[in-house]
């Protein structure tokens, strides 16, 4: 959507690698402080290599957020088929931003 309109106060760039360059340092910053807020909130503080995972009822991605209840009445079968499908679903979406992101560079032109 960003090659048909802009947010109003920011100039349009056609590369997306240059996005964050257009909103600059102070929301980049705001998004890995909050990032790490709620790290540290769902972690109880423990956020480091040798912490982290001090919990053994912590399981990695299960935050037990399930605003939609897509979790209730699921047969332990059916939980494991849907985290592979979410597994496979996140691994593509990182080949795809990681494809975008590559195609700026090598070609220099905006992908759309």
């Amino acid at each position: 959507m960003q090659q048909f309109w802009t947010i109003p106060g920011y100039e349009h760039v056609d590369d997306s690698n240059m996005g964050p360059t257009v909103v600059g340092a102070s929301a980049m910053l705001q998004i890995v402080f909050w990032m790490g807020v709620l790290e540290f909130w769902t972690n109880k503080g423990n956020v480091t290599m040798e912490t982290m995972f001090s919990d053994k009822s912590r399981v990695p991605g299960e935050l037990g957020f399930d605003p939609m209840g897509l979790a209730k009445n699921k047969s332990p079968e059916d939980m494991e088929a849907m985290q592979l499908k979410e597994l496979k679903n996140g691994r593509l979406a990182m080949l795809a931003i990681g494809g975008m992101i590559h195609h700026n560079w090598v070609t220099g032109e905006a992908l759309f």
